[in-house]
């Protein structure tokens, strides 16, 4: 199977496979449940930003399967993993240059939530205040996106 990102120019996000589907997120923040078998696009999801994580699939409890995954303005989704449609989205780290890159961890009911950012990128910036940035994992509620802890690494 071949697929390509329409208006992509790179590829950074790792695919996840699960019962004959193919998960992958793009820098354009399409997110796209794939056929396996044919490469058929099953649904399509956008997200507000750039996708780089791989997308972590997990059971609801009202059932049906959740896939969760972050972009890089820092916000975390869930959405269904047959339809596509939207669960929640969360954001959770205000700093402007905070993203997520690293995939969610999913563990019974909590989401895990590593948060890392591109402040290097701005250390050509004259006017702008060098590492202001911590990174951070946070644990969000699986079934709602809420907070419920989140500790900094810096």
């Amino acid at each position: 199977m071949a697929f390509g990102f329409p208006n992509g120019t790179a590829a950074r996000a790792q695919p996840t496979v699960v019962g004959g589907r193919v998960f992958v997120g793009s820098q354009s923040g399409d997110v796209y449940a794939l056929d396996a078998a044919t490469g058929c696009t099953i649904w399509t999801f956008r997200a507000a930003a750039g996708v780089r994580t791989a997308i972590t699939l997990g059971p609801r409890a009202s059932g049906g399967t959740t896939a969760y995954f972050g972009d890089s303005r820092a916000s975390a989704y869930a959405v269904d993993a047959a339809t596509g449609a939207l669960i929640w989205t969360r954001k959770v780290e205000s700093h402007r240059s905070a993203s997520i890159t690293g995939s969610p961890t999913l563990y019974q009911d909590r989401l895990y939530v590593p948060v890392s950012s591109g402040e290097e990128g701005q250390g050509g910036n004259p006017q702008y205040e060098c590492c202001t940035f911590r990174g951070s994992v946070a644990a969000l509620n699986a079934a709602t996106g809420e907070v419920i802890w989140q500790t900094y690494t810096i």
